[in-house]
């Protein structure tokens, strides 16, 4: 296979302008966005750990545990409660920011604790939460 060898056109060689002035003018615009970008994400850092240290700290759900048995089936506190029309009753007195954990004890039945669940919500608490016993 042969190929012609072409003679050489001119010993200059032509390089558009535009082209490179577009690829500067598009780096200098990603490094000036990134560095506004950066600062924004330092405050949103600081601005979530202060947040989340102040929950963490302020927030304790209430906890009723759920025994079987004879006597008190449910206890809220230091306040033993026999039904659950009285739980309730105590429920709509406290706090309701943090939520409420109910803790079921072995011989507590599965009726208790539904029970002490629908008295929380009833008494407006918007998160129940479940956690058996230790």
């Amino acid at each position: 296979m042969k190929f012609a060898r072409g003679g050489r056109r001119s010993g200059r060689i032509v390089l558009g302008m535009t082209s490179m002035i577009d690829a500067t003018f598009l780096l200098l615009a990603y490094f000036i966005f990134t560095a506004g970008v950066e600062r924004r994400e330092e405050q949103l850092a600081a601005a979530l750990a202060a947040r989340a240290a102040a929950t963490v700290s302020e927030l304790r759900p209430q906890v009723v545990e759920v025994r079987g048995g004879s006597g008190a089936a449910f206890t809220v506190g230091s306040n033993a409660i026999a039904t659950r029309d009285e739980l309730r009753s105590i429920l709509e007195r406290l706090p309701k920011e943090a939520g409420l954990l109910v803790r079921g004890h072995d011989s507590a039945s599965v009726a208790s604790v539904a029970a002490a669940m629908q008295a929380a919500t009833d008494a407006g608490f918007g998160e129940v939460a479940y956690a058996p016993a230790r």
